[in-house]
């Protein structure tokens, strides 16, 4: 899953926490623009992959000048915040290509690497959901279940509905309100993707697996809505394991079972 991939299609609308009026003293009016768009990226409120407003409309939410405007997004660009491309405007970079080089050479160079990385990330999404419980507004809540409405539609094939799997998580990363949070698992969840494109095997969900993940995605909704932090994350976890259950379909581990097997032999 890509978090990227549920990126915004409009540009968002930004609302500065401060008036530029009230600037720190010293501080340069590209300085706070800059400030202000990274707390929105630390918030979460632009995520990886979302399309920042144009400069004119940041330039007047912000009430700036452009001159600002396009010295704040040059300094963010240089520090590897944000990428732009010709006619397709500025966007929050999900990743730095260089970062998760090695990281890809180690996960592709042994089947078990790529599970553990699989085993990592549902760490990482358990974070990420006990965050959620404390943050998700109930617009969000209701996104989900926009979701779950589609993915349980009758008929629907096991591949579109783990594609409403990736949106319903999407949403749910969204809804931690943590930055750093959806950067790692972008750049977590895209490494684990470009390794198993590398295998050259292709994961086809069945039909026992899109149930168990509507099940899962089901399950974190009533976690949410009781605000039971804990519960999500468990659910989170397993929702993850599901996962890797199902890239063990394709690229089975190489004579290692799971910790958690594991462990659940040791204590038998």
């Amino acid at each position: 899953m890509k978090l990227s991939e549920e990126s915004r299609a409009e540009p968002l609308t930004l609302k500065p926490e401060t008036t530029s009026d009230r600037r720190e003293a010293g501080q340069s009016v590209a300085d706070w623009v800059a400030d202000e768009l990274k707390r929105h990226i630390a918030s979460g409120e632009l995520a990886p992959g979302d399309r920042l407003p144009g400069e004119r409309q940041l330039s007047d939410a912000m009430s700036v000048s452009r001159v600002s405007v396009r010295s704040a997004l040059q300094n963010l660009k240089a520090q590897g915040l944000l990428s732009s491309v010709q006619g397709g405007g500025t966007h929050v970079v999900a990743r730095d290509p260089s970062m998760d080089r090695p990281l890809l050479h180690l996960v592709g160079a042994n089947p078990n690497s790529l599970h553990d990385l699989a085993e990592m990330i549902g760490h990482v999404a358990s974070f990420g959901a006990r965050r959620a419980v404390q943050h998700a507004s109930d617009s969000d809540i209701e996104d989900m279940k926009a979701v779950l409405e589609t993915m349980a539609l009758s008929g629907r094939s096991p591949s579109l509905q783990a594609t409403d799997d990736i949106k319903f998580q999407a949403l749910l990363a969204r809804a931690s309100q943590s930055g750093t949070f959806m950067h790692v698992m972008a750049v977590l969840q895209e490494t684990l993707g470009a390794a198993l494109m590398a295998t050259g095997m292709r994961n086809q969900p069945t039909r026992d697996d899109a149930q168990a993940l509507l099940s899962y995605n089901r399950m974190m909704v009533s976690a949410l809505l009781a605000r039971d932090a804990e519960q999500a994350g468990r659910i989170a976890q397993d929702h993850a394991e599901q996962r890797r259950r199902m890239i063990a379909n394709t690229v089975p581990r190489s004579g290692v079972e799971p910790a958690a097997v594991q462990a659940s032999a040791a204590g038998a």
